[in-house]
């Protein structure tokens, strides 16, 4: 019989779909089981979910707003675009931080790049010393190169500059892979920074295509269901993927290539046979123990949500992710990483999903709203006018009786003496909208800009004859939210960046470098510059500049130095 590691080990090395190897009772055991779970981390949610869609409907614009009927029907609907304008905003300052041409990916080089020289014993201490590089002499004897330094130069296990050439390299192919390679990254990137702002998260899914390669794709936070008091990705029990829309002949031709086990009477979709509708399958990431060692193994589950019929599972583990200790018993699997989190701001409560501009501007908009159709509301009033009329007073106007309407320039003949008619109309008066009212709103909107990064100086619309100092003082500290929203950005992507450094060097075999000697036109070693051990250099998002007013600001920080340089002899050149 197996031991524990040896089934374990037997798993991990599985290929593919596993599910022939269940018998049906544990299949059907787990469908239920994933889909319970599943249905009980959405009702955990409902409350920010349902605050989520609102807010998509308010960014988008593209319901159609209804007809109030107080206080008098089709009175004033008006609902200002203040999450729009903030997401928009949001997006043009982002996206051209985090695309850069064709650029994302920057290797940052870890430890120093000195080189690192071949040792050698001293032949008369016997300690450890660089072996100098050696060249015939002027007597034909072996001597040591000195270089233009004085120092003796030795012979290089590694020479100096290796590792920033690596990172060069590394950071090309990266870059060349997601932007020629993944199918519509950037467009993905622009999206998920429309998203990102309205909704506070969302989701990156990185995964390895066994036709088209690395791949990395959107995943909207609606889409991705988690249990709310997890505390992130990596220690979630489970994480569930609504995949929606998937039609019948997809899930066939899953079925005959052997992704998907055979269902189809399990998925008959109605008694007609019609099945030209689409379905929802759940893939869920989580643990089992299927082996019965007492130790959960991660797995990837695909069921169908309404039959609850178990498609496929698959062991989400390598030999290298197993944790035994000497005797071999095995402790602890380590579960692979698809999915990277993009948040907006942290949930006051240390909440699973990040709250966004929606939330936050939820009732601060409502309340805006409201104060506008007030305000849109007195001046119809006051425009319209109104008042009563007396019993007496009978206006025969054409089948009305006591009401006559007039078009601006319009006289009526009426059948009633002037002084009867003057006395039998009285107008009602409404009185003027406070100035108290107008700057009330304009505080709550003060609020609002706060809240979502809008500032006046930040939109073009600030006084331009201002000093320069002071606009780029309003500038830095308008961008306080921006700024710290950036570096939560830039901290998500790096962890995607590193999944795609991963599955390259996981993956990519043979067929990657290949690749990576024909993109970088040198030769290269790829398994020895994906190589994730040595920890030379690892892929991070390149912040180091967000905005052109940034840009500006440094420029002339450094244009002030130019005649303290010509003072001490420095170079003016280089800080132009």
């Amino acid at each position: 019989e197996l031991s524990p590691l040896d089934k374990v080990a037997r798993l991990a090395g599985s290929q593919g779909n596993i599910v022939d190897a269940l018998d049906e009772d544990t299949l059907t055991k787990l469908g239920n089981r994933v889909v319970d779970e599943y249905e009980r981390d959405c009702a955990d949610r409902s409350e920010w979910e349902k605050v989520a869609l609102e807010a998509l409907d308010s960014a988008a614009q593209d319901k159609p707003t209804e007809a109030k009927t107080t206080p008098w029907p089709n009175a004033s609907n008006i609902n200002i675009p203040l999450l729009t304008t903030a997401d928009l905003q949001f997006n043009a300052r982002m996206y051209p931080a985090v695309v850069k041409g064709d650029e994302a990916v920057l290797c940052k080089v870890v430890g120093q790049d000195n080189g690192k020289p071949k040792m050698a014993p001293h032949p008369q201490t016997g300690q450890l010393m660089p072996m100098p590089m050696l060249q015939p002499g002027p007597d034909g004897q072996p001597q040591p190169v000195v270089g233009p330094d004085g120092k003796m130069q030795p012979v290089w296990l590694v020479p100096p500059g290796a590792k920033s050439a690596r990172a060069r390299r590394v950071s090309e192919y990266m870059n060349t892979t997601m932007f020629y390679r993944m199918e519509g990254w950037e467009n993905d990137t622009d999206a998920l920074l429309m998203q990102l702002p309205t909704v506070g998260c969302v989701f990156r899914k990185v995964f390895t295509d066994k036709y088209k390669g690395v791949q990395s794709m959107m995943v909207p936070a609606l889409k991705l269901v988690v249990p709310k008091k997890t505390r992130d990705l990596k220690s979630a029990p489970r994480i569930t993927e609504k995949l929606e829309d998937v039609f019948p002949h997809e899930i066939r031709r899953h079925m005959v290539s052997g992704y998907y086990r055979d269902a189809t009477e399990a998925l008959a979709m109605d008694e007609e046979g019609d099945d030209s509708g689409a379905r929802l399958l759940l893939e869920q990431h989580r643990y089992l123990d299927l082996d019965d060692d007492g130790i959960d193994e991660p797995y990837i589950i695909t069921v169908d949500h309404s039959t609850r019929h178990v498609l496929r599972v698959e062991a989400n583990f390598a030999m290298e992710d197993i944790k035994a200790d000497e005797e071999g018993r095995v402790y602890c699997i380590e579960r692979r990483d698809f999915y990277v989190k993009y948040g907006m701001f942290p949930h006051p409560k240390g909440e699973f999903y990040d709250i966004g501009l929606g939330h936050l501007l939820k009732k601060l908009g409502a309340t805006i709203d409201t104060a506008l159709n007030q305000l849109m509301d007195a001046g119809t009033a006051q425009t319209a006018g109104g008042g009563f009329i007396g019993a007496g007073v009978r206006l025969q106007g054409r089948g009305n009786r006591g009401t006559v309407r007039m078009a601006p320039g319009e006289y009526k003949v009426v059948d009633v003496a002037g002084d009867t008619l003057r006395n039998g109309i009285y107008e009602r008066t409404l009185p003027n909208v406070s100035p108290v009212t107008f700057q009330v709103l304009d505080f709550i909107l003060g609020f609002a800009r706060e809240i979502s990064g809008i500032k006046d100086v930040l939109t073009g619309e600030a006084n331009n004859q201002a000093p320069v100092g002071s606009t780029l003082a309003l500038i830095e500290q308008g961008l306080q939210v921006f700024n710290a929203t950036a570096k939560r950005f830039f901290r998500a992507a790096k962890e995607e960046y590193t999944l795609v450094y991963d599955n390259l060097r996981l993956y990519g075999g043979d067929k990657a470098a290949k690749d990576y000697v024909e993109i970088l036109d040198e030769q290269a070693d790829f398994h020895a510059d994906f190589n994730a051990k040595d920890m030379d250099i690892r892929p991070v998002s390149d912040p180091s500049t967000v905005t052109r007013m940034q840009k500006v600001a440094k420029a002339q920080v450094v244009q002030g130095t130019i005649p303290i340089l010509a003072q001490v002899g420095g170079d003016p050149r280089e800080a132009m």
